[in-house]
């Protein structure tokens, strides 16, 4: 028989939008886990599983002073995995959609040639983009992408979380993705695409 553990997560939720840290520490250790395997089993990625909770007790966090409103905290942590989860999907399919429409945009240009990507320029536009994102996300992404660390010896390196260091890592990539966008045309935009994701 299941213990209805609501009113517990409830007070939980109310010293939490008090700014009680151990309360937090609380439901993370409690929910970090189910949550990930509901996330995971929505995206069939562990990797955007991990993104996705770790979203979550950011957000958890940063709202925490509405927390004692909230009426049944469990069911609020799951329905905010499904949605952050459907984003994620919504956007990779755009993600998709936007590498179709470049890879039709580059055949349309071809005119019977191959595609010269401009290497030069794509590192240049790289090194722009690089050096514009916040000094720890641009630390770790050289860490990653430059001297080849695994996320484990970044973690080490900076003494931080794994998780700290996905977060990081997504974040750059969107953050260069974006930059590229404004200033890259299709086919070197394409190339950078395809070699990342």
């Amino acid at each position: 028989m299941e213990i209805d553990t609501t009113n517990n997560e409830k007070e939980l939720f109310s010293r939490i939008s008090r700014g009680d840290e151990t309360a937090f520490a609380q439901i993370f250790h409690t929910y970090s886990s189910p949550l990930y395997r509901n996330a995971c089993k929505l995206l069939k990625s562990p990797f955007w599983a991990e993104e996705v909770v770790q979203d979550i007790f950011t957000q958890l966090w940063q709202r925490r002073n509405s927390l004692d409103k909230i009426e049944s905290p469990v069911a609020y942590l799951y329905r905010m995995t499904t949605n952050k989860a459907l984003d994620r999907m919504r956007r990779q399919e755009l993600e998709v959609k936007m590498q179709y429409w470049l890879a039709v945009q580059a055949r349309q240009n071809m005119d019977g040639a191959d595609i010269a990507v401009d290497l030069n320029k794509l590192d240049r536009l790289l090194e722009e983009a690089v050096n514009l994102l916040p000094e720890q996300r641009r630390l770790v992404y050289q860490l990653k992408y430059r001297t080849g660390l695994s996320y484990d010896e970044i973690a080490d390196k900076l003494t931080i979380s794994k998780n700290t260091v996905r977060n990081h890592l997504a974040k750059a990539l969107e953050d260069i993705r974006a930059y590229l966008s404004k200033y890259a045309d299709a086919a070197t935009l394409l190339f950078w695409l395809y070699y990342f994701f």
